[in-house]
């Protein structure tokens, strides 16, 4: 495709086609979703083309970022694997991601996946960082009215709003 269109350069590996639907699929840039790994915008597209192996540590890392479980993005998923069944395993990870709403704020606050769902449906910018910084505010202060335990993973969250890695 690309040298029909006159393009050259390196294409992406399976894995690369992966990274970049998910990507995708939640609205992140390369460079966000890169720094929210602890890897280089380089490195990242050195894995997404095959010229560097996936390290197991980068795998549950990006995993993390695009919210799928790190078998999503194993070798081992790409065994025998076509395109078509690419697209289905794909959308099944996007909806189990997502799943039913929580019943109550203990079941909202028990998981980061409901929340950061939620701040990737806000925009960006500082239009965005306001509503999500006023977000992550009333559900602290929900959490403190309802006497439950404010977890250690909403203080990361804010900082990854605040540096605009999420």
């Amino acid at each position: 495709m690309h040298e029909s269109l006159g393009l050259t350069g390196p294409q992406l590996s399976e894995l690369g086609k992966r990274i970049e639907m998910l990507r995708v699929g939640r609205g992140v840039s390369k460079q966000v979703l890169a720094k929210a790994a602890g890897t280089s915008r380089q490195q990242l597209w050195r894995v997404m083309t095959g010229k560097s192996e996936l390290t197991s540590t980068l795998c549950q890392r990006l995993a993390s970022v695009l919210d799928v479980d790190s078998r999503t993005l194993s070798s081992a998923a790409f065994a025998g694997e076509g395109h078509q069944h690419y697209s289905v395993t794909l959308d099944a990870a996007r909806t189990d991601s997502v799943g039913l709403p929580p019943r109550s704020l203990a079941h909202y606050l028990a998981t980061s996946t409901s929340l950061i769902h939620t701040l990737r449906t806000l925009p960006h910018g500082d239009d965005g960082v306001a509503l999500k910084r006023a977000l992550l505010n009333a559900l602290e202060d929900r959490a403190r009215e309802a006497r439950l335990q404010i977890p250690a993973w909403l203080f990361r969250v804010r900082a990854s709003v605040l540096d605009g890695t999420l």
